[in-house]
């Protein structure tokens, strides 16, 4: 028997002849069984087609036969899946906010606003476990209890501290998505709310004026950053002697607003009111934070070091909040004001960042170039910092020197400092950055002053 059968794929038969020039017969085997049947045809071509035609019917039922046995395979598989997820524990909400720190998806975030973040989730733990104590899983919290506590939160939050509250739950359901095998997120059909932006009014030179000689010690020299530098809260109250260069007169950082998007480092000159403030201190103690007590005062916990500021301000008779809060009232907590029984919201109008803007208003009132206080402020909006100028040092400096000087020098010392040490202290770090040239200089010239005051 002369064969001419060609080697088909697993499944689909084959052809042969019994003879040379005979006619073509088809051959298949399905479930174990062997199928042979003439094609009665010499033509090659028109065997292949009847051949497809045979198989067929036994393809399609082994076919279906396999989809079968590949499904029940795959829903074992998923059940054994089910049951070891169900055997493992899920993400309680007491540990959520631990289990979001952990994970490395989440969003990158500077160290402020990672307490935030956990003041805020910290509440609404709270208020679960006070509210609905059964539910202890985040895949249990359900869109009726983020409806409550939308409610919750709008009795006693504004409308953007409200938006922060909501963002940070929808966030943290969507990075532990997996983990927490959260099926849906419920914060994400709360409504943002919509507010007006209250911007921080800034303070006349009278004001400074009553602010800074009601202060003392360490935060008479953080008020004086904010004047001076125009810095934010948060660099002023944690600014490390690292930062300054007393021998150059700059201070340089990157503001931790800025620093996980940018990481852009701006540089201040030094005004000379807050150089003689810093030159009170003796260089061999210009190690660490520059103001230590304000420095763990800012780190205590959320707000406390805004609320001193707030007192001090109204101490001197500067209206903090639109709502007319007393200095008692600020001491007290400040935030809510309870009017005819019913708490109300304080907006605040001015604080610490009012200095930022009095430090802006002032460069502006003094001719400094926009471009030159825009630069100095280190705006972190890149849409606002596009078109910004590079300014070189002596410009920054000519702007710093034009701002006024608040209060005596004497009075803008910290607390228990020398005037006349403080001054010395000035010189002294001057002449640290002066060349061996300009030393000499520096000391024929005063010879000359010092000779003439002796022939007065």
């Amino acid at each position: 028997m002369a064969k001419t059968a060609k080697r088909r794929p697993r499944g689909q038969g084959c052809l042969f002849q019994k003879k040379a020039g005979g006619v073509y017969y088809a051959r298949w085997q399905s479930e174990g069984k062997v199928f042979i049947r003439s094609c009665q045809t010499t033509s090659r071509r028109d065997a292949e087609k009847l051949l497809s035609e045979f198989t067929a019917p036994f393809r399609l039922g082994s076919e279906a036969k396999i989809l079968e046995t590949l499904s029940a395979r795959l829903g074992g598989v998923q059940d054994r899946i089910a049951k070891y997820e169900d055997e493992q524990p899920a993400t309680s909400i007491m540990h959520g906010w631990q289990a979001y720190l952990d994970q490395s998806n989440r969003p990158d975030s500077g160290e402020t606003t990672l307490r935030q973040y956990e003041f805020q989730f910290e509440a609404f733990a709270k208020w679960m476990t006070e509210r609905h104590p059964n539910v202890t899983e985040l895949r249990q919290v359900t869109q009726t209890h983020a409806d409550e506590y939308a409610g919750h939160l709008q009795k006693k939050l504004s409308a953007s501290t409200f938006n922060r509250h909501r963002n940070l739950l929808a966030l943290v359901w969507k990075v532990l998505k997996k983990q927490a095998r959260i099926t849906i997120n419920p914060w994400s059909e709360i409504t943002r709310k919509r507010h007006t932006v209250q911007s921080r009014r800034e303070l006349t030179v009278e004001e400074l004026q009553r602010v800074i000689e009601a202060s003392s010690g360490q935060m008479r020299l953080l008020l004086a950053l904010g004047i001076y530098c125009g810095l934010r809260l948060g660099d002023a109250a944690l600014l490390d002697w690292g930062n300054i260069d007393m021998a150059k007169g700059i201070i340089s950082i990157v503001p931790a607003k800025t620093a996980r998007r940018s990481g852009k480092r701006i540089t201040l000159p030094i005004h000379r009111t807050l150089f003689e403030m810093l030159a009170a201190t003796p260089s061999s103690k210009r190690r660490g934070y520059v103001m230590p007590d304000i420095a763990a005062r800012y780190q205590s916990y959320d707000g406390a070091l805004a609320k001193d500021i707030l007192k001090l301000f109204a101490s001197v008779n500067i209206k903090t909040s639109a709502n007319r809060l007393t200095a008692a009232e600020i001491a007290e907590g400040g935030a809510v004001k309870k009017i005819k029984g019913k708490p109300k919201r304080a907006v605040q109008e001015c604080g610490f960042h009012s200095l930022r803007h009095t430090f802006v208003s002032l460069c502006a009132a003094g001719g400094v170039p926009q471009s030159v206080v825009q630069s100095l402020v280190g705006h972190g909006n890149p849409a606002m910092t596009q078109h910004y100028t590079h300014i070189n040092q002596e410009t920054a400096r000519n702007a710093v020197a034009m701002l006024p000087e608040i209060g005596t020098h004497a009075d803008t010392l910290p607390a228990g400092t020398d005037a006349t040490g403080a001054k010395l202290g000035t010189v002294l770090a001057m002449l640290d950055g002066l060349s061996d040239q300009e030393l000499k200089q520096v000391i024929e010239q005063a010879g000359m002053i010092v000779e003439g005051r002796a022939d007065k």
